[in-house]
């Protein structure tokens, strides 16, 4: 459902982007870190999200019609490089991202129109991959470090996820211990069908789970006439 964003009574528009990183099982996280790309800390519903900005990137975020499969790149610079441990140590990967757009006020906090916080999500994806990088600054003669966090969307989430149940003996014996239905599947799938007409030489020998000294049982479907 979608949530119309009321028109804002001033000459400048100012935004910023907030992100939250839930580090875990989506729904228990052991860690939450919450920072936006605003020039100062902003709290909005009893949540701190740091003042960073201009030290954190978002890639641009593709907006359409219709539910698409968006991949996002977060840059957070200018870390310093003793917490990079800390960093990859905090095992990002499969941890929930999720973006959100507020509007300031003169004062850098959230505006509320007509009741209506403007604050407003984005995105909400996966992290896939982390990667840092180092570069020397040589003027204050010290190292800065970059990190940049992919993520992939929800909806592609779900487009690779695998649907259904494999219906071999084991797998189907793992969910259903007491159910036989799928017992006869390998056996039913390296037997040999012939549908009215003899079988080729060698032929049974080629069947999945068929050898020349230990051939699958031929099944021999007989043919039918019509009166």
């Amino acid at each position: 459902m979608s949530t119309a964003i009321a028109a804002l009574n001033s000459s400048s528009i100012r935004y910023a982007e907030f992100i939250q990183i839930n580090i875990g099982t989506i729904g228990s996280p052991t860690a939450v870190y919450t920072f936006c790309n605003a020039a100062s800390n902003v709290t909005i519903n009893g949540i701190l999200f740091q003042g960073m900005g201009a030290y954190v990137g978002l890639s641009e975020i593709q907006q359409d019609m219709k539910s698409t499969s968006v991949d996002l790149k977060l840059t957070v610079t200018g870390l310093n490089p003793d917490i990079i441990a800390a960093v990859l140590a905090a095992n990002m990967k499969g941890s929930q991202i999720i973006v959100w757009r507020g509007f300031l006020d003169s004062n850098n906090q959230i505006q509320t129109i007509g009741g209506v916080q403007q604050f407003f999500q984005r995105y909400q994806g996966i992290i896939n991959n982390i990667a840092i990088s180092e570069k020397f600054d040589q003027r204050a003669r010290t190292r800065v470090a970059t990190c940049v966090i992919s993520s992939a969307s929800m909806r592609l989430v779900l487009d690779s996820r695998i649907a259904g149940i494999k219906t071999n003996p084991s797998n189907w014996r793992f969910l259903y211990p007491n159910d036989s239905s799928m017992d006869r599947v390998p056996v039913i799938a390296s037997t040999y069908f012939n549908f009215g007409t003899q079988p080729t030489v060698g032929s049974i020998s080629k069947v999945i789970g068929s050898t020349s000294s230990n051939p699958v049982p031929l099944v021999t479907f007989g043919s039918t006439q019509n009166n």
